[in-house]
């Protein structure tokens, strides 16, 4: 695939693509695309993203499900990473709550059997980074097409599954690299990590993946997507903690 090429060399940092030549006219064959883009870009799935995962997230995007795209080798990274020039071509950070497994799901779950399955919660920062020039002109497809605008995954330290619901309810703030700071979205905005959990594992067990022990998923933002400049980013989860990164110039 065409497309696919353009996009991993993008995900390389080889410069944004301004659109697709064969844009992908339904959800399946954008999923179809992104396998294409992963298998081009080479490298093995250590977590997964899942993005859109409110009814009005869904709504706006115009599309009925929530969205998913692999974290590939490299991608998650330990909190204080300080990211070098040109690691991104227009960074937006959002603050995230990641789960983490410590034993395998191969199965459909739910409930407390899913929760079983948990080795407990890290606080994160998702930096989101499109390959495309004009990233809202595209659309929900060609989005999902380029791995979800994943850029990486900032995680911190792992809790322990009491601090939970402190984490997804409470209070939460981004703050940029120039010390801005954006609060946290209505609570009609912000994810249910287990129901997005919940349908993550039915979308990776329907495409032939398993969830391996110590994957770590991504369950949505808790602020609005937001770009960044350089500087120290921080999502600041009041009553929980902190996970801090540092940005450095943008791609050129």
């Amino acid at each position: 695939m065409v497309d696919a090429e353009r996009l991993s060399a993008a995900f390389r940092g080889e410069g944004r693509l301004e659109a697709l030549e064969s844009p992908p006219q339904t959800v399946d064959a954008a999923y179809a695309l992104q396998d294409a883009v992963r298998e081009a870009i080479g490298k093995p799935i250590v977590g997964w993203k899942v993005a859109q995962t409110t009814a009005r997230a869904q709504a706006a995007a115009g599309i009925e499900a929530p969205t998913v795209a692999p974290l590939l080798e490299g991608m998650i990274v330990p909190a204080d990473t300080v990211f070098p020039s040109g690691r991104f071509y227009r960074p937006e950070v959002e603050a995230e709550i990641a789960l983490e497994l410590r034993r395998a799901i191969t199965a459909p779950l739910s409930g407390g059997d899913l929760v079983d399955r948990l080795a407990g919660v890290r606080l994160a920062i998702e930096v989101a980074d499109s390959r495309y020039t004009d990233k809202p002109s595209m659309g929900a497809k060609a989005v999902i097409a380029d791995m979800n605008s994943c850029g990486a995954l900032v995680v911190g330290p792992l809790l322990d599954l009491g601090e939970f619901s402190g984490a997804a309810e409470g209070d939460v703030l981004m703050r940029l690299g120039d010390g801005t700071t954006v609060p946290a979205l209505p609570a009609d905005m912000r994810p249910k990590p287990i129901e997005v959990l919940e349908f993550l594992v039915r979308f990776v067990i329907d495409r032939g993946h398993t969830l391996p022990a110590g994957c770590i998923i991504t369950t949505g933002t808790h602020t609005a997507p937001t770009v960044s400049g350089p500087g120290v980013i921080t999502a600041d989860f009041r009553t929980t903690g902190k996970v801090n990164a540092r940005l450095s110039a943008a791609h050129g």
